[in-house]
């Protein structure tokens, strides 16, 4: 059996703002900017930290 894109359905979550409940979120992540050093991996983390901002009262969560 063949897998076409057809057969796959598109599912899609929004983030909602704990404190104000607006959809009008945006993901960051704030570990992007680590520089490659000598020690770069005692920097880095394993998983990726995504931080969640809301553009309309500014609350900031992980």
């Amino acid at each position: 059996m063949t897998r076409t894109w057809d057969d796959v359905a598109p599912h899609a979550a929004a983030e909602v703002c704990p404190v104000c409940a607006s959809l009008d979120v945006r993901a960051t992540e704030p570990g992007w900017f680590v520089l490659e050093l000598d020690r770069g991996d005692e920097l880095r983390r394993d998983e990726v930290a995504v931080e969640f901002v809301c553009r309309d009262c500014r609350a900031t969560w992980r």
